[in-house]
């Protein structure tokens, strides 16, 4: 286990772990996915990871175990 310090972590900096079938890249600094490598095949998978948030509706009918109803466009945490 290894601890990084997010603040002195630049955009640019990437930390890789490896095992004998996979190398996956996370950003230092925000610690999301970046790209994942599949060692026997080649194939590199880059992903682009955002979390969003949305709001509820205000009123009588409002968001539930079997109903998604945001109040707009999601909001980028």
């Amino acid at each position: 286990m290894f601890k990084l310090d997010r603040k002195s972590a630049s955009a640019d900096d990437v930390i890789r772990v490896e095992n004998s079938y996979v190398i996956s890249t996370v950003s230092a600094s925000t610690g999301l996915l970046q790209e994942l490598s599949l060692k026997d095949s080649g194939i590199v998978v880059k992903t682009d990871l955002q979390f969003v948030r949305y709001g509820t509706r205000p009123g009588k009918e409002r968001s539930g175990a079997y109903l998604f109803l945001p109040d707009g466009d999601a909001k980028v945490v």
